[in-house]
């Protein structure tokens, strides 16, 4: 049995919320980000850290459990909601990129963390020009901002389809997930689908795709971008081991900048 679900029809991320920790693979993403996240961070007083697209607030809580002072923001509620049962006492909140200085002050954060594609996905480039402002206007002077992405240049260009498969099991133990990404790029823009099979415990398989836009956004579109905001000291990495990007053959994009002193 297959069912389709656009993203006309469905907000996406509110679709895939079942299957959106064994999307993103949190454990071994973590590993990666967080030695990378805090380099140059300041080594006296206390620090702030605003993850912008929190999800389900598993970086928000490892962070704060390494004496961080740290806020989590997303646009989808149904993510915030499971954040908060999955780790007490953290603070997060349903803002979206466009709105975060309702989750935090104007100049108050040392840091701020959007990974997971959240700067393109189902989004405008007016959306991000908006989102990246609000990301400048929260950070404190000297503050870095740390996004992440795939790279986009590399999709369209060498027409990447697939990503890697992903595993995963419901909250109950029963059965499992197998998680595929697709990329479709139609001419005039691109499309995600996140294909899910699931087996029930009686070993019955389902599939379900649940598709979004996704802006298309190279390096050498968001680097100018980033210039107009207000931004410095603009750097490119292929991971978070300060690889070298390599616009047709690395497959993640990741950009450091800096609000000037």
């Amino acid at each position: 049995m297959v069912r389709g679900t656009m993203a006309a029809e469905v907000r996406f991320l509110q679709a895939i919320a079942p299957y959106y920790d064994a999307w993103m693979d949190w454990d071994r993403r973590l590993a990666e980000e967080i030695p990378f996240l805090e380099r140059g961070l300041p080594t006296r007083g206390p620090v702030s850290i605003l993850d912008a697209a929190c999800g389900t607030g598993h970086r928000v809580r490892v962070l704060a459990d390494r004496g961080y002072e740290v806020i989590g923001a997303d646009g989808e509620s149904t993510l915030v909601d499971r954040a908060r049962e999955l780790h007490g006492g953290i603070e997060v909140y349903p803002v979206s990129l466009a709105e975060l200085t309702r989750a935090a002050k104007p100049g108050s954060m040392n840091l701020v963390v959007c990974g997971g594609n959240a700067a393109v996905l189902g989004r405008s480039r007016a959306e991000l020009e908006q989102a990246l402002s609000r990301m400048f206007d929260v950070l404190a002077p000297g503050g870095r901002l740390v996004m992440e992405m795939d790279n986009l240049a590399k999709v369209v260009r060498r027409k990447l389809r697939f990503l890697p498969l992903r595993r995963g099991r419901p909250a109950n133990g029963e059965g499992e997930w197998l998680l595929l990404g697709e990329y479709e790029w139609n001419g005039t823009g691109i499309l995600y689908h996140l294909l899910v099979l699931q087996r029930d415990s009686g070993g019955e398989w389902t599939m379900n795709v649940h598709s979004s836009e996704v802006l298309s956004l190279e390096h050498s579109d968001l680097v100018p971008m980033l210039r107009e905001t207000g931004f410095n000291d603009i750097r490119l990495y292929s991971d978070y081991a300060d690889g070298e990007f390599l616009p047709l053959e690395s497959d993640r994009l990741i950009v450091t900048a800096r609000r000037p002193e």
